[in-house]
C-alpha cells in the first residue's frame, strides 16, 4: 500500500497539461555517497594536499522539467547541484563540485518519423561508454554544448554530432565551453535477436591534453567497432579500435583491444573474464605517437583507483549475480601491467598519473597493481537504489619505483532517490 501511494503522489508530477496544447513533465535525483580513501592515489598527492587518506560526503541534486510542444518538438531543461563535505583537500576539478548549474538545456525537433535534431546543453552516453559517458560514478557529471542528428527504426539507430565539452568550474553559474572539438558518428544496430554491432568514428582536437611533459595541438581520428550479445547463457563484448591523426610534430598510430565474456552457470549466476590490451608510445625518437586517447570515458576500474586503460594489459576474472529486477553484485580482481616501457599511464579524464617530474621516470618495472573489488546494487523499487563499493589495490613495482606506492583500500556507501 505504502510504495502504491508513493507511486501516485510521484505520478502527478507526469504529463501535467501546460499552455493549452503542451504538456509538461517534473523529475529528478537526490543522491548522497560515503567514501573512505586509505592512501589516495597511491600515497601520491600534490603538496597542499592536508591527507592522503581523506574520507568525504558527496553530495548531488538534479532537478529537471520535460515539455512536449506541439508537432513533438521537445523542451527538457535540468538543474545540478553538487557539493562535497568533510574532504580537507583541495577540491578535484571537474568531478567533485558544482554548486549550481544549468547542466542540459536542450530542443529535440523532429525532422521525420525517425529522425530528429537535438540542439543545446546536453550530455552523451555511448555504447559501453569506453570514450564518451556521462560519468555516473563521480560527483558531477559531463555535459557538452553540441548538435546532434538521431535516427532510430526497427533495429538501427545512430547518432551524428559535433560538441564542445564543458569546463565544470565549482562555483554557481561559472561553468563554460572549451576550446577542443568532439564530434563523430555512433551507430547501433541488432543483426539477431541478441546480437549487436556497434560502428563508429569520433573526432577530437585540443590542446589540453599531455603527453611525457609535452602539451601541444591535437588532432585525433578514431575509428573502431563493438560487438556484443544481450543477457543469455553466454555472453561476449569485443571493441576494437584504432586512432590516427597528429599531436604536435608526431604522427599517431595508437591501437585499443577490450573484450569481456561470461556464462551462466544458473539462473542469474555469471562466470567471465574481461581485459583490455592498449600499447602505450613505443619510443619518443620515432617520430610517432603511440598512446591511445580515451577522450571522456567512465573510470575503467571503478572508484578504487583513478586509472586508465591506456598503456596497460589487464585480465580480470570476476563473478556476477545478476537478476535483472532487485541485485547486482560482481566480485572481481584485476591484475594490470604496463604494456610498454617508454610510456606512462593516466588517469580516466587523460592526465598523465605516472611518470612524475623530478622523480623517478625511467623504470623499466611493469607491474602496476592488483585490484580487488566488490560492487553490490541493490533496487528495492524504481525510486530507491542502494550501493556497496569496496576496494582494495595492491601497488605494482612501477608504481613503487616511481614515486609513491602504498596499497589502497576503498569502501563507499550511495544512495539514490529517483523520482
Amino acid at each position: 500500500m505504502a510504495d502504491s501511494l508513493k507511486k501516485e503522489k510521484v505520478d502527478y508530477l507526469k504529463e501535467i497539461p501546460f499552455l493549452g496544447l503542451s504538456r509538461i513533465s517534473f523529475g529528478g535525483e537526490w543522491r548522497e555517497q560515503y567514501q573512505s580513501y586509505t592512501h589516495f592515489n597511491f600515497g601520491e598527492v600534490p603538496a597542499d594536499f592536508v591527507t592522503k587518506s581523506p574520507y568525504q560526503l558527496m553530495h548531488r541534486v538534479m532537478l529537471h522539467a520535460n515539455v512536449e510542444l506541439p508537432h513533438r518538438i521537445r523542451v527538457f531543461a535540468q538543474l545540478n547541484n553538487t557539493a562535497r563535505f568533510w574532504n580537507p583537500n583541495p577540491l578535484t576539478g571537474q568531478l567533485d563540485q558544482d554548486l549550481l548549474s544549468l547542466h542540459q538545456f536542450l530542443v529535440d525537433i523532429p525532422l521525420s518519423n525517425s529522425l530528429k535534431l537535438r540542439v543545446g546543453k546536453q550530455e552523451y552516453s555511448f555504447g559501453l561508454e569506453r570514450f564518451i559517458a556521462t560519468r555516473e560514478g563521480p560527483n558531477t557529471r559531463t555535459p557538452y554544448y553540441g548538435v546532434n542528428l538521431k535516427y532510430q527504426r526497427k533495429n538501427l539507430q545512430w547518432d551524428a554530432f559535433v560538441s564542445h565539452p564543458i569546463k565544470i568550474k565549482p562555483g554557481v553559474f561559472d561553468d563554460g565551453p572549451t576550446d577542443e572539438i568532439l564530434g563523430g558518428f555512433y551507430g547501433n544496430y541488432r543483426f539477431q535477436k541478441r546480437h549487436f554491432l556497434e560502428p563508429y568514428y569520433l573526432y577530437f582536437e585540443s590542446d589540453l591534453r599531455e603527453y611525457l611533459f609535452k602539451k601541444g595541438l591535437e588532432k585525433r581520428h578514431t575509428l573502431g567497432f563493438r560487438a556484443f550479445s544481450g543477457i543469455g547463457p553466454v555472453n561476449y563484448d569485443i571493441e576494437i579500435a584504432h586512432q590516427s591523426g597528429e599531436f604536435r610534430d608526431l604522427a599517431i598510430d595508437a591501437f585499443m583491444g577490450v573484450w569481456d565474456f561470461n556464462v551462466a552457470l544458473k539462473k542469474a549466476f555469471y562466470v567471465g573474464f574481461s581485459g583490455n590490451y592498449v600499447p602505450g608510445d613505443k619510443s619518443n625518437r620515432d617520430g610517432q605517437l603511440n598512446t591511445f586517447n580515451t577522450l571522456f570515458a567512465r573510470p575503467p576500474f571503478g572508484q578504487t583507483v583513478a586509472l586508465n586503460i591506456t598503456n596497460t594489459w589487464n585480465f580480470s576474472p570476476y563473478i556476477r549475480y545478476q537478476d535483472l529486477k532487485h541485485w547486482l553484485v560482481t566480485g572481481r580482481a584485476s591484475f594490470v601491467s604496463r604494456q610498454s616501457t617508454e610510456d606512462g599511464i593516466f588517469t580516466p579524464n587523460m592526465t598523465p598519473a605516472r611518470p612524475i617530474l623530478g622523480k623517478n621516470q625511467s623504470s623499466v618495472a611493469q607491474p602496476i597493481c592488483n585490484i580487488y573489488a566488490l560492487d553490490a546494487q541493490y533496487f528495492p523499487t524504481k525510486h530507491f537504489s542502494f550501493q556497496l563499493e569496496l576496494g582494495y589495490c595492491a601497488a605494482g613495482s612501477y608504481l613503487q619505483e616511481s614515486g609513491s606506492g602504498q596499497n589502497v583500500h576503498y569502501y563507499a556507501l550511495r544512495n539514490v532517490y529517483r523520482f
